[in-house]
């Protein structure tokens, strides 16, 4: 609803002093409970919903230009609106349908924007990336233009509104009673949502479709306009302004744009077109398994023995998020005399300001312990670019000469277990050796080599142990690491800070996760799922905006069921029970602990056992034992290793049940069918709850009731048991 603090002036409100950016959450809730809408509208909805208080402003109009489109000495001072443009501008703001507004706002203002071209787009959208269509588009004169919207190539992208009920802010003035400094600056109303949706997701298509560290845009509603800078940090906003009555506002914003090289403009200048013949070109594209014709990139990369290029693709996959780290990968290969050189894997990434890049973790592992980068270049491209108000920092990634498997092209179950064996060992080594925590394990960072071997990759989130300070906690905007594969303690206490057992939980998430999606079973794919979006896609908000979720995870841990027993394989292997066993110690994270009465019994009576007075059966058979036996497991990955090794050495293992292609696609069964699937493993998913126990340390409802204490044991190590 619309908010009782907005001003009712037309007139802009004095800019606020901002600091840093609040946290705010991503939506990635997976629950099916409609008919999915058009792409374009799905996106506008889940923008304006991450976004939230990503926005910094009002900045005043005329501080905005100076900040973000600064003059040279040189720039002439823009002139002013003829009278008959004034009066053609005076047209747009009096237009009651975004269709009269099209043609007045060119005329009036296209001979501003001195090299570009104005084209309206409304009516053509991009068929390339996403099928949006900015109202106009502005493109520099050298490049080949047409009606339908390319945001590979679009400078500026401006929406326009006829009403001004479309602002998607609202200028609050913290020295009156019209607002408070705590109140957001997004206009929570329908219309405005819609606005800011919009918005947002051009300047998110144009991220994903060019080389940039931000982008600029332009909104108009009504009579008013306001200026937005973006980065992935968020966007700072100007106030609004009537356009007509400052007009010379609205000129000097084109005459500034205009004349911004492409650098002032956002674009990255360590990327240009690929300066190849047409024979080179495709010596590369065969080098990175690339289509003919596909268009090939520079990509300059600084290292400690001099800069080095690279060639490449675009980046193929859309981010389709403004904020976060945004990661997009690359082959790439150099080019020396003529001939290309080995396939590499170019990484971009933005980290928040204060963060270590990868490049320096890299070194550290390497100079402390890591000997699998001591043959293997890792270049860093670092043109970092920061924001003062929205506190962005994007380190332009780095080349690692590594390409590898995805863990999800697993040949048989077998080896996704030594993969992961291989990924712990070296997560292992680099805490105890190199002093590091990854931070980040997932499907998507763990690599299989041409060995078979797996490979930890993506340290950029990683903490160094001697580095006491828990400022990140503070600062960070968003919660480290992969939603699916964050320990449910994370996801639960946001705030909480990340430690080794968070790491090593992730670790048998990895395992959970691929087996239920990559592995075929009898268990129908709605209900496959409805148990896939349960456990590792499930979230909300807090009151403050922050997302938390992981209860279903600690759920399912504490009881023993993880992954869920319904889930069998056509062909018996043993990688269910070796995920069971080693899902086993977060019993004791995240049940019921035994009293401390209990505890203490079980610490003397362990003491006597190891002095010979009495014999091991009597502690194995105390309520403690399981809960401590757990808590010491998790104290390192010793004990996860050695289970894993174990696991790997016994018989059984099929040689061809490798992965199969993902088994739960989105549009699997009728919007009826998945609510169906997702309720009915919500429902059984209580009951079991309900029958087995209850979880500890809980701030808000879980999704399940609580009733009888659930004491642990180590009856569930099973045949690989490790003691």
């Amino acid at each position: 609803m619309t908010s009782t603090h907005e001003s009712s002036s037309d007139d802009a409100a004095p800019a606020v002093k901002v600091g840093s950016t609040p946290i705010a959450r991503r939506a990635r809730t997976a629950h099916y409970h409609c008919d999915p809408p058009p792409l374009q509208d799905k996106m506008k909805t889940t923008l304006a919903d991450e976004t939230k208080r990503r926005y910094v402003g009002p900045v005043d109009p005329s501080q905005f230009l100076d900040d973000y489109m600064p003059c040279s000495n040189s720039t002439p001072t823009a002139p002013c609106l003829s009278e008959k443009e004034l009066e053609i501008l005076k047209g747009v703001a009096a237009a009651t349908s975004e269709n009269n507004m099209y043609q007045p706002f060119k005329a009036a203002l296209e001979r501003y924007a001195c090299g570009m071209v104005f084209v309206e787009t409304s009516n053509k959208s991009a068929t390339d990336t996403f099928p949006l269509k900015p109202d106009f588009c502005l493109y520099e004169e050298a490049v080949g233009t047409s009606k339908r919207t390319n945001f590979s190539t679009a400078e500026l992208c401006i929406e326009v509104k006829p009403h001004i009920s479309y602002d998607p802010f609202k200028d609050l003035d913290v020295k009156t009673s019209k607002g408070k400094s705590s109140d957001p600056f997004e206009k929570d109303t329908v219309d405005a949502n819609d606005t800011r949706g919009q918005i947002t997701t051009y300047a998110v298509a144009q991220f994903d479709s060019q080389f940039r560290f931000f982008a600029f845009s332009l909104v108009i509603f009504g009579n008013h306009a306001r200026f937005v800078r973006w980065d992935r940090g968020g966007a700072v906003v100007s106030a609004r302004f009537n356009y007509v009555e400052r007009s010379n506002t609205l000129v000097d914003f084109f005459w500034r744009f205009s004349r911004l090289s492409r650098e002032g403009r956002g674009h990255d200048p360590s990327v240009s077109p690929a300066n190849l013949s047409e024979e080179d070109a495709q010596k590369i594209r065969e080098v990175l398994d690339l289509e003919a014709g596909t268009a090939l990139f520079a990509f300059e990369v600084p290292h400690k023995d001099g800069n080095r290029m690279f060639y490449g693709p675009r980046f193929p996959f859309p981010v389709r998020s403004l904020i976060g780290r945004s990661t997009r990968t690359v082959p790439v290969c150099d080019f020396v005399d003529r001939k290309p050189g080995k396939k590499a894997f170019l990484k971009e990434y933005w980290r928040p300001e204060g963060m270590r890049g990868e490049v320096e973790v890299y070194e550290h592992l390497v100079k402390t312990w890591y000997s699998a980068y001591r043959t293997t270049d890792v270049w860093g491209r670092r043109a970092s670019r920061r924001n003062k108000n929205t506190r962005a920092c994007k380190e332009d990634g780095l080349v690692l000469a590594f390409v590898g498997r995805r863990l999800t092209q697993f040949k048989c179950t077998k080896e996704l277990a030594l993969v992961v064996l291989h990924a712990m060992e070296a997560h292992w080594e680099a805490y105890k050796k190199a002093k590091v925590l990854h931070r980040d394990v997932s499907v998507n960072n763990i690599l299989i080599n041409g060995n078979g071997e797996g490979v930890l990759i993506d340290w950029e989130l990683a903490m160094f142990l001697d580095d006491n300070s828990d400022s990140d906690i503070i600062k960070r905007h968003d919660r480290t690491g992969t939603w699916q594969f964050i320990s449910a303690a994370l996801l639960r206490k946001p705030r909480q800070k990340h430690a080794l057992e968070d790491d090593i939980e992730s670790f048998v998430h990895v395992l959970g996760w691929t087996v239920l999606c990559y592995l075929p079973g009898p268990m129908d794919g709605d209900r496959r799922k409805g148990w896939v979006s349960l456990l590792y896609d499930y979230g909300w908000k807090d009151s403050s905006g922050r997302e938390e979720g992981g209860y279903s995870k600690a759920y399912a841990l504490a009881l023993g069921e993880y992954p869920p027993k319904e889930f069998e394989l056509p062909e018996h292997s043993p990688i269910l029970e070796l995920i069971q066993v080693l899902a086993s110690p977060f019993r004791a994270r995240y049940g019921e602990p035994p009293t401390e009465k209990a505890k203490q019994f079980y610490l003397r009576t362990k003491a006597s056992v190891e002095k010979g007075e009495i014999d091991e059966d009597s502690i194995e058979a105390l309520v403690a034992h399981g809960y401590m036996l757990g808590i010491e497991r998790l104290r390192s990955s010793e004990w996860f290793l050695s289970t894993i090794q174990d696991a790997l050495e016994r018989p059984g293992w099929p040689d061809k049940d490798g992965a199969r292609e993902k088994l739960i696609a989105i549009t699997e069964g009728t919007s009826r069918q998945k609510q169906r699937a997702t309720q009915r493993v919500e429902i059984d998913f209580q009951l079991l709850s309900a029958s087995s126990g209850s979880l500890k340390r809980s701030n808000t409802p879980p999704p399940a009731p609580r009733q009888k204490r659930h004491h642990l044991n180590d009856s569930s190590d099973g045949g690989i048991a490790r003691r």
